[in-house]
């Protein structure tokens, strides 16, 4: 008799599929915010601004060098915050992928809050301090991510998921088809952000911080009950 298979177990509580697409949504119009809006760089995709520290340092464009180191410290701090959170460290037992996601909307919420009251042009300490807050909120998310579901789960860096579902592809012949949404999950947030900040730029920091808020709700909603396993036929 061969034992029944059961199913593999959510990594978060509620809905763990919407939870996932909603952050890697908010992924991209952070991403997108920060490029558009905050001096052309990125918030949570770290390798990127690695090779754009070195180019402006090589350049000598030190201004543009501080903006990204900006990012990257604060990416930094934020993947630290977020796990030491999701882990529930010292008096936040429990806190899971809910209390890295509450930091991380509460940052994002912040920068809405930044940016009307610098009245849609933040420039100089305010800009930097913007972009810093971002990326502190994009760290959060991925550190508390990695911690509360393992590295088989990404909200924001997709280069390895990606690669992956090419290669299983090109030498299996089986297509990834999650992993393919999560890419174009990704594509779509920075296209609604883009949109968004040409057509209504006072609402351009709204959009990351709505979808993390969604993402949240999302792990509080009741998941959808599985059918019942049955026990295979001898």
């Amino acid at each position: 008799m061969t034992a029944p298979t059961t199913p593999a177990q959510s990594p978060w509580p509620g809905w763990s599929g919407a939870t996932r697409h909603l952050l890697t949504l908010a992924a991209g119009a952070a991403n997108a915010f920060g490029f558009l809006a905050l001096g052309g760089v990125f918030t949570s995709v770290v390798t990127a601004n690695s090779a754009l520290f070195g180019l402006h340092l090589g350049n000598a464009h030190l201004a543009a060098a501080r903006l990204v180191a900006v990012a990257l410290l604060g990416y930094v701090a934020g993947a630290a915050a977020g796990g030491l959170v999701a882990a529930g460290r010292g008096p936040l037992g429990g806190a899971g992928i809910r209390g890295g996601l509450l930091l991380e909307a509460l940052l994002l919420w912040l920068v809405v809050c930044g940016w009307l009251g610098r009245h849609m042009a933040p420039d100089g300490a305010a800009r930097a301090l913007l972009l810093f807050l971002t990326a502190v909120a994009m760290g959060c998310q991925n550190g508390s991510v990695r911690v509360t579901a393992g590295s088989e789960v990404t909200t924001a860096y997709l280069t390895g998921l990606l690669t992956s579902t090419v290669t299983t592809f090109a030498t299996r012949g089986r297509l990834q088809a999650r992993s393919v949404a999560i890419v174009a999950s990704l594509v779509a947030g920075a296209a609604a952000e883009g949109a968004v900040y040409r057509w209504l730029p006072r609402g351009a920091p709204l959009v990351p911080a709505l979808l993390v808020t969604a993402a949240l709700a999302a792990t509080w909603a009741r998941a959808p009950s599985r059918p019942a396993a049955h026990p295979p036929r001898p």
